[in-house]
């Protein structure tokens, strides 16, 4: 198998990446125009796209600053965290970052890490909790794979599509008041199966493009996983991590209602990330062409003890949810 063909190949993870997000991109600007057709006609088409191309090019989006002061992030100076902050810059100058990133630190319990931004204001954000959690292979894993979403601009991708799913859902809210106006037609039988197919469009099209979203979602997911195991030269760090974050995950409403659901898995149409099983299995499976391209030599395993967090009060607040903004602390 030739470097180019070699699923760790740069170029090789950045054809899948987009080809993939191209194709579902592409479904959910179908499934606009579609939606638009079935209940305006062509003029609604034509209306629809202008609306959504209007949104992708000047659509107000939440800044890298103003999401990491919701999450009361703050920058981490090398003084505070040396280890992580030089693992951090080793991993950004392998993939090639200009300029690069800032990392940040979010004062929560929640083991989480998340990625924000392109550019000048593109930035890592990571918590107390998942500093505590992970040992410091673990955690090259973790920036790894936040880093990646950075370098394949996963962050604007998924902009993207919130963009075009908020115009599935407006053609839809449209449709419905329009409804009413025709609901004297279909009483008296005229017109009563336009518009009960414009019905189930209403219903349908926004359900459809949301799944579409989290299977881009998904697969930015595996991509980041395998760009992460190119940048350490380790797969078995950021499989660790995965397995930790899963075990110790929060319970969702479902569970703290009626206590364990063992054995209940979520389809994976409904998730924002592919199964936990899943990811390691594609990770494992990447670790022999990884040996046989001599990249694990440059693999990055920082001191055997745990990455120092910066040194403030522990946090004792519990993870939650704010009513409306859905905001954990």
């Amino acid at each position: 198998m030739s470097n180019s063909q070699s699923p760790l190949s740069p170029n090789h993870h950045r054809a899948s990446n987009w080809s993939q997000s191209l194709l579902l991109i592409v479904a959910l600007l179908g499934l606009v125009a579609f939606s638009a057709w079935v209940l305006f006609g062509t003029f609604g088409v034509v209306v629809a796209l202008a609306f959504t191309v209007f949104g992708l090019l000047f659509g107000r989006r939440a800044t890298a600053a103003m999401v990491l002061k919701m999450y009361k992030a703050r920058p981490l100076e090398y003084h505070q965290a040396p280890e992580l902050c030089e693992t951090f810059a080793l991993l950004c100058q392998r993939a090639e970052l200009d300029p690069l990133p800032t990392l940040h630190y979010i004062p929560s319990r929640m083991a989480n890490a998340f990625a924000v931004g392109q550019g000048e204001s593109a930035a890592v954000g990571v918590t107390d909790g998942i500093l505590r959690m992970m040992n410091p292979r673990e955690m090259a894993g973790v920036l790894a794979h936040e880093i990646t979403h950075i370098r394949c601009k996963d962050t604007t991708t998924m902009g993207i599509a919130d963009i075009i799913k908020g115009s599935v859902s407006t053609v839809a809210r449209i449709g419905f008041f329009m409804m009413f106006f025709s609901f004297s037609n279909f009483m008296m039988g005229r017109d009563g199966w336009n518009l009960l197919l414009s019905g189930i469009v209403m219903m349908l099209s926004p359900m459809v493009a949301t799944m579409l979203q989290l299977a881009l979602s998904r697969t930015r997911e595996f991509n980041a996983d395998r760009g992460a195991a190119v940048l350490t030269g380790d797969v078995r760090g950021l499989a660790s991590a995965l397995i930790k974050l899963e075990r110790h995950k929060p319970k969702g409403m479902l569970e703290r209602i009626f206590g364990s659901t063992d054995g209940v898995r979520q389809p994976n149409m409904l998730r924002t990330h592919p199964p936990t099983d899943e990811r390691v299995e594609a990770l494992m499976q990447l670790e022999p062409e990884l040996v046989r391209q001599d990249a694990a030599k440059d693999q990055i395993i920082p001191p055997s003890r745990r990455f120092a967090v910066p040194a403030q009060p522990r946090v004792r607040r519990r993870p939650g949810y704010h009513l409306g903004t859905g905001l954990w602390w």
